[in-house]
């Protein structure tokens, strides 16, 4: 599909690397190549997000097969990380912020086999502005200065060096200081050169895992040996006489389906008791059938799915948080790509190898240490993972592609946009600025001041609502590109967040 557009569209949760995704589409890049130098300037540009030490999941879109295929660079938990190993040392839960928390980072082999597969340019490329934001630094904004000042990263680098000789004290933060992420950019210039083997069996392999070992994880050598990008069928559902896809398990993209398939029938506005007793069924469908894929089956398990059955709430996976970072690209052949990665937490596991200035996600947080319910560890398997890409077609052409940070709410929130453009004939970035709410647990629910012109408010006395007065960065930061019907291109970039 040839697009009116001269060079394609890149939106995503930063200013510099969506301006390094559209250098490398004027360089005759295509949609795959300019993600990936959004998505590591995106490593660079917000480290408290997202990094090498990290996870991605990704959908494709190919305008010449008219298909898509998603791109699961989650990393497995390590071969000892068993619960009998967990309970052999005193632990009943994994620590949250610790080396104990990590799996194998899968984002850097995505990016390079997504590139191999879809894209046209070379890594060293496409890597160029991450690696030279590293090494000249990035300017601290407003989002980074209140987190370096925070609560979070204050408790982080209290008893962890390694992180705040990088990243700095809080005492020191300013906006508009410089931070350089040398170690970083030497680790980045290796992998430009060597290529992505150094990091899962080569050099930098011996350096991370001897650097985390130092610091107590039992990930190895071989762990990292053993790691390889799935490419996936996506999952698939009907909203609104359109084909929304997303990513299959271990990805929590079952969530949104469902929201799609129960709502889509819902003429009129959404009551907030009814919301929260589909979206508590959907979840608890989620939980079941969203690990790794060698374990479950989504596709033999679709016809038992029962959205309305309840069963209970898992109280663990909800934080108010949301800490992953977002892209979405458009070419002008009509490629797409809907790009998430993440290090899971702010930080993640805290952890960082000194000697490459990688920061490690703590991913297995969420796995159970006991064989109740469905989440539990199990060695040598992809975690369940928050990451939802999705991108949506008209039949066969191409007509939105978009994601959003927000952990357990980007189901959530992109239901809601999905539904303002397709129910309530919204253009994108309008969609993206009307209010949203967030169910976590409970009978609470988090919403946007201005909701009740777009859901019911409750008659249901138990359901308690807390209003936020302004536009709030946990319901989400989402990053979009809409297809319109002559052919150009309309963007949707979040001010709940950094997008550009």
């Amino acid at each position: 599909m040839k697009l009116k557009t001269k060079f394609g569209m890149v939106v995503s949760g930063h200013k510099k690397a969506t301006e390094a995704g559209m250098k490398i589409l004027k360089r005759g890049g295509n949609a795959m190549d300019a993600a990936i130098a959004t998505a590591a300037t995106l490593a660079v540009s917000i480290p408290n997000m997202n990094g090498l030490g990290g996870d991605s999941i990704a959908l494709y879109y190919s305008s010449k097969t008219k298909k898509i295929t998603t791109i699961n660079g989650s990393g497995k938990s390590p071969k000892k990380a068993s619960i009998k190993y967990f309970k052999s040392i005193g632990l009943n839960e994994i620590p949250q912020r610790s080396s104990l928390s990590i799996t194998v980072p899968g984002v850097l082999n995505a990016w390079e086999k997504s590139l191999k597969k879809y894209g046209s340019k070379k890594l060293a490329e496409v890597l160029k502005d991450a690696i030279s934001f590293a090494e000249k630094g990035i300017k601290i904004d407003k989002y980074l200065y209140d987190f370096l000042r925070g609560d979070v990263y204050t408790k982080l680098i209290k008893n962890n060096n390694f992180l705040s000789k990088i990243y700095g004290l809080p005492k020191d933060i300013k906006i508009g200081k410089i931070i350089k992420q040398e170690k970083l950019a030497k680790t980045l210039r290796l992998i430009s050169k060597l290529g992505c083997k150094t990091f899962y069996k080569g050099k930098l392999t011996k350096i991370m895992v001897q650097d985390l070992r130092d610091q107590g994880a039992i990930i190895s050598e071989e762990d990292f040996n053993n790691h390889s990008t799935l490419f996936q069928k996506p999952l698939s559902t009907d909203f609104q006489n359109k084909k929304v896809f997303t990513a299959p398990p271990n990805s929590q993209g079952l969530a949104l389906m469902g929201l799609c398939e129960i709502f889509d029938e819902i003429k009129e506005n959404i009551d907030l008791s009814d919301y929260i007793k589909f979206k508590k069924s959907i979840f608890e469908s989620r939980d079941k059938y969203c690990l790794d894929p060698g374990i479950t089956n989504y596709f033999r398990y679709k016809k038992n799915l029962d959205f309305k059955k309840i069963k209970k709430n898992y109280s663990k996976f909800f934080k108010n948080s949301g800490d992953t970072s977002t892209l979405v690209v458009v070419d002008n052949k009509g490629n797409a790509v809907s790009w998430v990665q993440s290090l899971f937490e702010e930080f993640g596991s805290g952890i960082v190898s000194p000697q490459t200035g990688v920061v490690f996600h703590n991913r297995m947080y969420l796995e159970k240490i006991s064989k109740k319910g469905y989440n539990y560890l199990k060695p040598q398997t992809r975690p369940f993972h928050t990451l939802c890409p999705s991108i949506v077609l008209e039949g066969n052409k191409l007509d939105l592609t978009i994601s959003t940070p927000g952990d357990h709410g980007q189901p959530q929130t992109i239901f809601q946009i999905l539904n303002y453009i397709y129910k309530h004939n919204y253009k994108i970035q309008k969609a993206i600025n009307l209010p949203r709410i967030r169910h976590n647990e409970g009978n609470k629910i988090l919403v946007e001041k201005g909701f009740k012109n777009y859901f019911n408010f409750s008659k249901n006395k138990k359901i308690k609502t807390i209003v936020y007065s302004k536009p709030h960065r946990i319901f989400g930061g989402v990053t979009a590109i809409k297809i319109n019907s002559d052919k150009t291109l309309s963007k949707g970039a979040d001010k709940r967040r950094n997008c550009y």
